[in-house]
């Protein structure tokens, strides 16, 4: 059993698609497979723009945006299949998909709920639709494959906008319904990003949360290996596309890749990795395009000696603190309390009467730790800035001079901050 991601910047548009068929076959086709798709290119942008413009209630302007993406979609159709299959196709999308979606978006301007959870209603749309047209594809191609809603099999507790997996009811729907397809099937086609919560409503996983699901199907399903098919095909030191001299790095170890992704390496998505090595299933990262090109590992075993690897997180909060009274700051105690308002640290750096945190969370739940601390704290928050992170930094690291608002330096790694923009 593999499981078989594919994002939508491999699945970006009719030519992406139709590369599918030989990346399949190329993958162990004699094995049982899952594969978990993304919605097409930026479909996902594209939806939450319509979201936005709804829950405002410019109605008109989300109408347009949801006819591009139609559109976008309608083209794709048309070019991947015959136009007898093309319509039949159509007609199953529209009435399944495209009219509820509408209604959906219709419904954000009139709606009293919060907005981020009717938003998920929305953006789901975008896999769905994209799993099925891939299936359509990969039938007329005679390639026999299975379908099933991944909404169907995952199961969150439905906080937002990072809901927690319920591994307890998703193992049972994976035995229950998604096991049992393999029995008549060798390929089974899902969707990542998507799940429901206890009350059947629809969720999201979070942002390039793809990969993160198809490492939780991997997990359930015992999988002898994860692939992520990637349009940058591997791993590298730092970004290929902005930096000519990155680095290829053939494998890691689940620990040493989920520092990158922490500190922003735009690899996998980051809770991506705890599923996979806790039931030591390795992941593959292989270039979609190239399918027979050589990829990178991420497993157990530790690899050195690595190259610097750069990585940066954008939009941060900076968070200032000082005793007025001259009393030491409880450090524990404020990175408790952020951790219990749901914002995230990403660098620390303290003394006994100051301290600075960049923090990623939302500004009312900064705000409500603010509020509860003692009145002998001065606290400035600033935002946004970028943490720059270099791990195992060589005698040739150095920071950009002048622009370092805080500087760390420890024996495996560089830190510093500065104003985004």
């Amino acid at each position: 059993m593999w499981v078989m991601k594919v994002g939508g910047g491999c699945l970006r548009d009719a030519d992406g698609i139709r590369l599918l068929p030989e990346v399949l076959r190329r993958a162990y086709p004699e094995s049982s497979r899952l594969l978990v798709v993304s919605a097409l290119g930026k479909t996902t942008n594209g939806l939450l723009a319509v979201a936005e413009a709804s829950g405002r209630g410019d109605v008109s302007t989300a109408r347009r945006q949801y006819e591009v993406v139609q559109a976008f979609h309608k083209e794709v159709v048309e070019s991947l299949l015959p136009e007898a299959s093309a319509r039949a196709l159509w007609a199953r999308l529209e009435e399944r998909y495209w009219a509820p979606l509408w209604q959906r978006a219709q419904a954000l301007a009139h709606l009293s709920e919060e907005m981020g959870p009717a938003t998920d209603a929305v953006l789901v749309y975008g896999e769905l639709i994209s799993s099925e047209i891939i299936r359509a594809f990969l039938a007329g191609q005679g390639i026999a494959v299975e379908w099933i809603d991944a909404r169907r099999l995952l199961v969150t507790d439905g906080s937002y906008p990072d809901p927690a997996v319920l591994m307890g009811p998703s193992q049972a729907n994976v035995d229950a319904q998604l096991v049992p397809l393999f029995r008549t099937h060798k390929l089974v086609i899902t969707q990542g990003y998507i799940a429901s919560d206890l009350r059947r409503r629809s969720v999201t996983l979070g942002r390039e949360g793809s990969d993160y699901s198809a490492a939780l199907f991997a997990q359930m399903l015992r999988a002898q290996g994860m692939i992520a098919w990637k349009d940058v095909g591997r791993l590298y030191s730092v970004d290929p596309r902005q930096y000519p001299d990155a680095q290829p790095l053939a494998e890691l170890s689940y620990a040493q890749a989920a520092e990158m992704t922490y500190y922003g390496a735009q690899v996998l998505h980051p809770r991506t990795l705890k599923p996979l090595r806790d039931a030591k299933i390795p992941l593959y990262i292989r270039s979609y395009f190239e399918p027979t090109a050589e990829g990178s590992l991420i497993a157990e075993r530790w690899v050195e000696p690595l190259p610097p690897i750069r990585a940066q997180r954008r939009g941060l909060t900076l968070i200032e603190v000082e005793s007025v009274d001259l009393t030491p700051l409880p450090m524990a105690v404020f990175l408790h309390g952020l951790e219990q308002e749901g914002v995230e640290t990403y660098f620390i750096q303290g003394g006994v009467r100051t301290a600075a945190f960049a923090v990623r969370g939302l500004q009312e739940a900064i705000e409500r730790w603010r509020a509860s601390l003692a009145e002998s704290y001065q606290v400035q928050i600033r935002q946004p800035v970028i943490l720059y992170t270099i791990l195992y930094p060589d005698e040739t690291s150095t920071i950009p001079n002048g622009e370092a608002i805080y500087f760390q330096r420890l024996p495996d790694r560089m830190h510093w901050l500065t104003y985004e923009g």
